[in-house]
């Protein structure tokens, strides 16, 4: 019981300084560059706080837009409910640049944000960071060719990657999976939530590529559970999915689904059980 009062005295202390920054960013920035994703959710956090509601509001998702020398910045941004005392889940889209620029910026908005957050909030000092840095992204060379276009060498194969994060909330980032994957031909699914789950399959190259812009974002936890290889003559035996797309359901019909694609065995090493070539970002 003292462990829960103990709980919930941190959990009303981070949602009352979430609350605290965001009408300091509200009274810095213009008001109508903070969209909040839930309209309601700052004032069920606020009810929640004097005690008026007695559930736990919804983490605060909300998007920030930014104008920077003609860059127009829209930036994503997840609190967890322990946030300042968790990282904040950040995520940077930008039309005018290119994928390595963008990659580039969300892995270095992401090692900033770890290697400077104490506990404290940071959400001004990231964008502030963001304003400072962005000329050095608007600079970089494209090394990278199109997805559209990468070239496959040597022997190809068909690869399914089984990944699994500690959460996956953000809604830019679940938007930016879903639209990945269909760039590079990949079909498989996103299960949205926490734990949040991801199943890619596609021509090996092409997964890698995708994981590569993927692991790159701002992530608490993120692994690949599972790597399964096959020979491409062998991809209609071994394909699963027809398409990509995003699922909501709750473990038990999570496991029904995978049951439904003759998957079930897969669904204990995704937990943790069977590790298997684990790769932790």
């Amino acid at each position: 019981m003292e462990s829960e009062e103990t709980f919930k005295s941190t959990l009303i202390n981070c949602l009352m300084q979430q609350i605290s920054e965001i009408e300091v960013l509200t009274s810095i920035y213009n008001e109508d560059s903070i969209i909040l994703t839930d309209a309601n959710a700052l004032k069920d956090i606020k009810d929640f706080v004097e005690n008026r509601i007695p559930y736990t509001p919804n983490h605060l998702d909300f998007t920030f837009n930014l104008v920077i020398d003609g860059l127009k910045l829209e930036i994503s941004v997840n609190l967890p409910s322990l946030y300042p005392e968790e990282e904040p889940d950040m995520y940077i889209r930008c039309n005018q640049l290119n994928r390595q620029q963008e990659s580039a910026l969300n892995s270095d908005l992401t090692n900033y944000i770890k290697n400077n957050h104490l506990g404290e909030q940071c959400l001004y000092t990231a964008f502030s960071w963001v304003q400072e840095n962005i000329d050095q992204y608007k600079n970089k060379l494209n090394e990278v060719t199109s997805p559209l276009s990468s070239a496959v060498s040597g022997t190809c194969k068909f690869s399914r990657l089984w990944i699994y994060s500690h959460h996956i909330y953000n809604k830019k980032k679940r938007e930016e999976i879903v639209k990945m994957a269909r760039e590079y031909n990949l079909t498989g699914f996103c299960l949205s939530g926490k734990p949040g789950v991801i199943c890619i399959e596609g021509l090996e190259t092409d997964c890698q590529e995708w994981w590569k812009i993927i692991k790159s974002m701002s992530w608490k936890k993120i692994v690949i559970r599972k790597t399964e290889t096959f020979n491409i003559t062998e991809r209609s035996l071994n394909q699963k999915f027809k398409n990509f797309e995003e699922i909501h359901v709750d473990m038990s019909n999570f496991s029904k689904y995978l049951e439904a694609f003759g998957l079930t065995q897969v669904f204990n090493e995704l937990f943790g059980l069977n590790n298997i070539n684990t790769q932790h970002y």
